[in-house]
């Protein structure tokens, strides 16, 4: 596929200068934290990426290759990485993955900033701590979007992303988050409903993630007829576990989802070590296990698909 170099600049009928800005953080160091960070700097935002590999004083450029498929555009970025807030911060986003989730708040801002909004798009590790220790404005988040890392060059397959924020919006008048939001470029919605995005967000990637190996599109497991049921069955008892949090999903919806998966994306990332792969499988098996045992409802066969990836890695 060919892209074409597209470099986005701030808005010229801005009336703020760029050192009048306060500072957006995002935390974390995986593909959607990158993401992020890359489409705010993109729009002539200030961004730091707050991670673990930041140097302990000052700071570090991170340069990355971002590709997007939605709307063919190339882009050079250079993203400021640091490991720890030196001022008040506009916003913070929380992006890190499951594997490096709890390692990333400890760079969180030890002082309280009671006006900062933090949004955390991680949903399966539990975040229920962060509220009472963040303050009022925390949100919950969900990225809808392919992303793939492959050492600096990162790619945005498919089409747009969208965020979905959970937040209770009174009219029509905006959030001060959601402007900030709105500035990646990326689609925007909001909505009150947490527990039914959660499930919508997480089926796919879950079912994604259990049924395939690395580098395997997940279209080589449903074109398999076998392969297909046990997936259509995992799926249904997931739209079963929803169904006790008063959500309805279809399994036939979520087995059309995986179907729309872009050609070059894979649920299995390959840059995970097995200690990364061992770490999400816990966290889901807990996750799954802890619902189910609540509901009293049984899911043989997302564990036994949870039992399939414990075996291949001790098999690796």
């Amino acid at each position: 596929m060919f892209f074409k170099k597209s470099h986005i600049l701030p808005n010229n009928n801005e009336t703020t200068s760029s050192s009048d800005k306060k500072t957006i953080y995002v935390l974390g160091d995986d593909d959607l934290a990158l993401y992020l960070a890359a489409k705010f700097k993109e729009n002539g935002q200030r961004c730091i990426l707050l991670s673990t590999s930041g140097p302990a004083l000052g700071s570090k450029q991170t340069e990355i290759s971002l590709k997007e498929e939605y709307n063919l555009q190339k882009s050079n970025i250079s993203i400021t990485t640091s490991s720890f807030v030196s001022e008040e911060p506009e916003a913070i986003f929380i992006a890190g993955n499951s594997n490096t989730f709890y390692a990333h708040l400890t760079l969180l801002p030890q002082r309280r900033y009671p006006d900062t909004p933090i949004v955390c798009f991680n949903t399966i590790n539990k975040t229920n701590i962060l509220a009472p220790l963040l303050g009022q404005n925390f949100y919950k988040a969900y990225f809808k979007g392919f992303l793939t890392l492959s050492g600096n060059n990162l790619i945005a397959n498919g089409p747009l992303p969208e965020i979905t924020l959970i937040a209770k919006k009174e009219k029509e008048e905006k959030l001060g988050i959601e402007e900030i939001l709105a500035t990646s470029g990326l689609k925007i919605s909001i909505t009150e409903k947490n527990i039914e995005n959660f499930w919508k967000n997480n089926a796919v990637e879950i079912l994604g993630y259990l049924s395939t190996y690395p580098k395997q599109h997940i279209m080589e497991i449903l074109n398999n007829k076998n392969q297909k049921d046990k997936i259509h069955q995992a799926a249904s008892e997931i739209c079963n576990l929803a169904k006790f949090e008063k959500v309805k999903l279809s399994a036939d919806d979520i087995i059309h989802e995986l179907i729309d998966t872009p050609r070059n994306f894979y649920y299995k990332k390959s840059s995970y070590s097995k200690t990364e792969n061992a770490s999400r499988l816990e966290k889901l098996y807990n996750m799954l296990s802890e619902k189910a045992r609540t509901y009293k409802c049984k899911i043989p066969e997302l564990n036994q698909m949870i039992k399939d990836n414990y075996d291949y890695l001790l098999k690796k």
